[in-house]
């Protein structure tokens, strides 16, 4: 009788159970490791989805901050008080020592053209309308800035997010954070985000405009607020005009429901005059 021999495929596969039975034995105290990082590529639409649906979680914030101002020139430290409404509403007061409003700024896109944006002086009583409005924030923050589109950045949120084509992405090499890409169809910007791996929370973004220009934001300290991680330090650098901000907030307050009228001036008020260009 003829001995018969089982097939090399056989012996192969009882190698292979044994060996990750063996290997199995001795890593039962390992953490598991998150599915998503073990993928060699991503979902961009699932992360954009995610990060969308978050930013609509948040429909206003109000916290008074330190703003510091830095440029070549100079530096410069502030206290002020913001309130943010979703993303069309916006008030920044510019406060005393002793906690005095020095001056308000106010946009808001509900208004016609010409209101939406206005800075009042408290101190003249005077507000300013038209192309002052930027050279009077110039003379607050030392830096001429388009505040209005800011709103989401100072909110947590990534500028334009829903504006914006995804053109690629990938785990970094420590695999603790997505790196995607996209672009604005729009302003014709890139944009390049950085984004926690574990958390989804938005960490960078470099923002290139159609110029050539840079804009780097970053958030920084996230802390639980409410049943939210709200970041209280945000970064805005300009490295053409060798310039940059940094917001610190103290006690931010998330979905509180801020009535309209704290984006109203007191234009009524016939004592108070206005300046338009």
């Amino acid at each position: 009788m003829r001995a018969r021999f089982l097939p090399c495929r056989f012996w192969a596969v009882a190698l292979l159970f044994v060996c990750t039975g063996f290997l199995f034995s001795c890593q039962t105290g390992k953490a598991p490791e998150g599915s998503h990082l073990r993928q060699q590529t991503i979902s961009l639409e699932d992360i954009r989805t995610r990060l969308i649906d978050r930013q609509k979680g948040l429909s206003d914030l109000k916290s008074f901050i330190r703003t510091t101002v830095l440029t070549k020139d100079h530096k410069r430290s502030l206290r002020q008080a913001l309130l943010v409404r979703g993303g069309d509403a916006l008030r920044v007061d510019t406060l005393s020592l002793l906690g005095q409003s020095l001056g308000v700024y106010i946009f808001n896109d509900q208004k016609v053209p010409s209101l939406r944006s206005v800075f009042y002086d408290t101190r003249r009583n005077r507000v300013f309308m038209g192309i002052e409005v930027r050279e009077m924030l110039g003379r607050t923050l030392g830096i001429k800035l388009n505040l209005e589109e800011y709103i989401g950045v100072f909110a947590g949120n990534i500028p334009r997010l829903e504006a914006l084509r995804m053109t690629g992405g990938s785990l970094n090499p420590e695999r603790t954070a997505y790196l995607l890409e996209g672009f604005d169809p729009e302003d014709k910007s890139r944009m390049e985000i950085e984004i926690d791996a574990f958390t989804l929370l938005p960490q960078k973004v470099k923002r290139t405009l159609q110029d050539g220009k840079v804009i780097h934001i970053q958030w920084q300290d996230y802390q639980l607020v409410a049943d939210r991680e709200f970041p209280h330090r945000i970064d805005i650098e300009f490295p053409a005009e060798e310039a940059g901000l940094t917001l610190i907030f103290t006690d931010p307050v998330l979905n509180a429901g801020i009535p309209g009228e704290s984006f109203e001036l007191p234009f009524g008020n016939k004592n108070t005059s206005l300046s338009r260009n």
